[in-house]
């Protein structure tokens, strides 16, 4: 800004320290003595916000294909719309030639106690002890 068009601010020193007005909200923030003028973080976001919409900010959230966790690994694989996958390559010679593959649920696991997870560290412990014993 030039010194004509530049705005004088209100601010006041107190304890040493200058408080000065943000430009748009007039609510005073600490600045060091050098600062001509100031936008609080509250107007900055406001200000941010009309430029841009808040779902630009984060990342967008994939689309799930419908295809099972590493199905590019198995060595072949076919979706439910007949398309032919050989390690994760597709084969469009041989689409619809092959029924969709039937994959299998991961097992669940059911969740030990603490007192379990204690008999099983003393189980392997002595394992290792009789292991050791044998050697």
């Amino acid at each position: 800004m030039s010194k004509e068009n530049e705005i004088e601010l209100m601010s006041y020193t107190e304890d040493g320290q200058r408080w000065l007005q943000c430009k748009s909200c007039y609510e005073y923030k600490k600045v060091d003595k050098d600062i001509k003028a100031v936008t609080c973080g509250r107007c900055t976001m406001i200000g941010t916000l009309k430029r841009k919409p808040m779902s630009e900010f984060f990342a967008k959230q994939r689309v799930s294909t419908g295809r099972p966790a590493g199905w590019h690994f198995m060595n072949e694989f076919v979706d439910k719309d007949g398309n032919v996958f050989h390690k994760g390559k597709e084969q469009p010679e041989l689409k619809g030639t092959l029924k969709p593959t039937k994959v299998k649920p991961p097992k669940k696991r059911k969740k030990l106690s603490a007192d379990e997870k204690l008999f099983k560290r003393a189980e392997r412990y002595k394992k290792k002890l009789k292991a050791k014993r044998g050697k």
